[in-house]
């Protein structure tokens, strides 16, 4: 099993690199970008992501002001990972969504079911601001049809497949990430 060190340290910035280098020149010509992943419980560990243009910088610990904040329980974290899931980090970046990444304020909650049944829970807080707070539900297989864009979110809330809690503004601000 990969250890949040290995992950952060080694594993996220082959990821960093591989996706700039596939994406055209855009991809690294955003505004900064920083995130802190807090992984909580016994194994977990909090690494800050700084990127900006081909560069990569990981430090150990939080990024003050960082422009997001996610913030997940080691069990959870550990299952993403082993699926091979691109870090969402690194997903922005490579779509250029992060001068709307730094656009968002507020709380974004993900209870994501898998097909086992068991759920996923995530909590992205952004621009540093806990309010507003939107709660996403959705399986884990239509969140990521959602942000890939194969799933439009207007389509998957009028089919029951995307339900939420909270703030309608911040739902649908957030809805500029998929695609």
């Amino acid at each position: 099993m990969t250890s949040p060190h290995e992950y952060f340290t080694q594993i996220v910035p082959q990821q960093y690199a591989a996706a700039i280098a596939a994406t055209s020149a855009g991809a690294a010509n955003q505004p900064p970008l920083s995130v802190t992943y807090v992984i909580t419980g016994e194994q977990g560990a909090t690494y800050g992501l700084r990127a900006e243009g081909a560069a990569l910088d990981v430090v150990p610990g939080s990024i003050e002001e960082a422009d997001m904040v996610v913030t997940q329980n080691y069990d959870t974290w550990a299952r993403s990972i082993e699926t091979g899931a691109s870090e969402m980090f690194v997903d922005y970046v490579a779509r250029r969504k992060v001068a709307v990444v730094k656009g968002l304020k507020g709380t974004v909650n993900l209870e994501l079911t898998r097909s086992d049944g068991s759920l996923h829970e995530t909590s992205v807080v952004f621009g540093g601001q806990s309010e507003p707070a939107v709660t996403i539900m959705m399986t884990t297989e239509d969140y990521r049809d959602m942000m890939s864009g194969e799933l439009n979110g207007n389509m998957a809330f009028m089919m029951g497949k995307l339900k939420f809690d909270g703030s309608l503004p911040l739902l649908m601000q957030i809805g500029a990430l998929s695609g």
